[in-house]
């Protein structure tokens, strides 16, 4: 995603820099916290091997050196655990999308935590998530670096956690922001579509002149129904996680995954995100309509 020339989507949307350093720090614990992420996650790929294979060399150093080693020994093995982490989810996220049975290239992983919780019988729905990454996860990352400094007196890497805390919660609250963004103009797209069907003109004035050039018009008319049509594909597609073919098999596998997500049991009454079910329910039935 990094090295894309064409326009961002909202999905894609992120502010120059800012994002980039936030997702670099904070990756270095949401490597622990979480799994199944999207290939396109993981950016920015380059940056982060950069910075690895600086620490790579730091550690060699410090193995070396036995007083550095010694004030810096937590600080080393925690960095190779986020290092060996790292390139495992995305040796898993390439396989998955080399089989395509990846996650979504945006899908920001499921905690750890959240996984025991539905093993318990707590379903948890999307808006419980997104609290969970912005609060929850910052939290116990910043009481873990206070129990490093206070409990184990090791410094180095107590300060880099608790630094690590709030970037992690600035970057999923970015990250919300753009979603909020994203339903916006999704919701924008649908009316300008609507829009153009509403403008173009249902009857012919009787006393109107036959048009010499009719199978331009009708190539006009093609045009422009084909290409609301493509917004509106494109729009619901979105709502599915589908990439180009769009496939029906595809769609209701995604619909099914993602039903369950936003309304994970409907005979109880728990917190469901309506309009995202009402959004995956339009799209199905497009699609159904149009690739059935």
């Amino acid at each position: 995603m990094k090295d894309r020339q064409s326009p961002q989507t909202p999905l894609q949307m992120r502010v120059p820099f800012v994002s980039a350093a936030l997702h670099c720090i904070s990756m270095t614990v949401i490597v622990f916290l979480r799994s199944s992420f999207g290939y396109s996650y993981l950016r920015p790929k380059s940056v982060f091997f950069a910075f690895a294979w600086a620490f790579v060399l730091f550690f060699i150093y410090a193995w070396k050196e036995k007083d550095v080693w010694q004030e810096y020994r937590l600080m080393c093995l925690y960095g190779a655990a986020s290092i060996f982490l790292y390139l495992t989810h995305m040796l898993r996220a390439f396989f998955g999308e080399l089989f395509r049975g990846g996650a979504h290239d945006n899908d920001s992983g499921t905690p750890h935590t959240l996984r025991v919780l539905r093993m318990l019988g707590r379903p948890c729905t999307p808006n419980f998530e997104m609290k969970w990454h912005i609060w929850v996860e910052p939290i116990f990352v910043f009481l873990a670096g206070l129990f490093l400094g206070v409990v184990v007196k090791e410094r180095h890497l107590s300060y880099w956690l608790v630094f690590t805390a709030p970037c992690l919660s600035v970057k999923e609250l970015l990250n919300y922001w753009f979603q909020v963004r994203q339903k916006k103009r999704h919701k924008d797209s649908r009316d300008d579509a609507e829009d153009i069907f509403e403008d173009e003109p249902t009857t012919t004035p009787v006393d109107a002149p036959k048009p010499i050039g009719k199978a331009k018009i009708r190539r006009a008319r093609s045009s422009t129904r084909s290409a609301a049509h493509e917004i509106t594909e494109r729009q619901h597609a979105q709502v599915l996680r589908l990439m180009p073919p769009y496939r029906l098999d595809e769609a209701e596998r995604n619909y099914d995954k993602l039903i369950k997500q936003a309304h994970p049991d409907p005979n109880e009454d728990l917190d469901s995100d309506e309009g995202l079910v009402a959004q995956l329910n339009e799209a199905i039935s497009f699609f159904r309509r149009t690739h059935g």
